[in-house]
């Protein structure tokens, strides 16, 4: 079995939740997310079935898209309503000094990650040691803002944000810029992906509906689809024998990664090592062709 699922995963629960059920219900021995989402948020939570799970440092480099809900006036210690209430009292900004600020923050920018998040310091999770009251700083990390709008108003302090960003932003942190600007603050209390990389909300199905199905098989999408971009080549009888055997290949050159295909499998990911081509990312099953 291989390819990708694209689940929608409920608010209140792990990203690592998803793929126990998943897996315990489907037999699965092979299986991972692509990108953890908390549990207080919800949305797209791309899962690699089987040898796909070898893609994942391909798919890492993709943007996403969110819907995201800031409260105003006040914060707290992780930084969304999960937390403890660190500071209150704050203004509370009209929808367009917001905007004014958002207008702003489009571009490449250093983000400083929340103090409860998963980053390492020194071999230790930064959210471990913010629970033992520990405050460290964490490095900014580059991330890149392609579009961050305010879109509604629903009263009391809360506004609703259409966000496109780089994997790795942290839209808690875009909540805690957004009020330090305005000399004020705000958390995240509502977090929805609806996008990420060729995955999109319109196309996920929710957790419980697939855990009702008998097979995953209507519901696995093909590396070729994820990894549109990937360049194709196909190759004869002798050159799947001399890859499966780890030998490398001859053929004309290639803009890497690119997707070795025999009778329209995948067997697998290569890249160029001069005039030669060598397999990186073996996904090849017996009995595919």
């Amino acid at each position: 079995m291989l390819g990708f699922l694209n689940i929608n995963k409920p608010s209140g629960v792990t990203s690592n939740y998803v793929v126990q059920r998943i897996k315990h219900k489907f037999h699965i021995k092979k299986i991972g997310h692509l990108g953890t989402l908390d549990p207080l948020a919800s949305g797209v939570l791309p899962i690699a079935i089987g040898k796909a799970t070898r893609l994942f440092d391909y798919t890492l480099a993709k943007d996403k898209r969110y819907i995201a809900v800031f409260d105003f006036g006040y914060t707290t210690d992780t930084l969304d309503i999960t937390g403890n209430v660190t500071s209150s009292g704050g203004y509370i900004p009209t929808i367009s000094e917001i905007s004014s600020v958002c207008s702003d923050m489009i571009g490449s920018q250093d983000q400083i990650p929340p103090m409860f998040s998963a980053k390492n310091v020194n071999g230790v999770r930064a959210y471990e040691l913010a629970r033992q009251g520990i405050q460290v700083d964490l490095r900014p990390k580059e991330i890149t803002i392609h579009s961050l709008t305010c879109t509604q108003d629903l009263g009391g302090g809360r506004y609703i944000f259409d966000i496109v960003c780089s994997s790795g932003t942290y839209i808690r942190s875009i909540a805690r810029d957004i009020a330090s600007k305005l000399d004020t603050y705000a958390c995240m209390s509502v977090l929805n992906r609806v996008r990420c990389g060729e995955f999109d909300i319109d196309n996920a199905i929710d957790l419980e509906d697939l855990l009702s199905q008998d097979s995953l098989d209507e519901y696995l999408i093909s590396p070729l689809k994820v990894l549109p971009k990937f360049d194709r080549i196909t190759i004869s009888d002798q050159d799947l024998a001399d890859i499966l055997n780890g030998k490398s290949i001859t053929t004309k050159p290639i803009n890497t990664p690119t997707f070795v295909m025999h009778n329209e499998n995948i067997v697998g990911v290569v890249k160029q090592s001069n005039d030669k081509l060598k397999l990186d990312t073996f996904l090849y099953e017996e009995g595919n062709d």
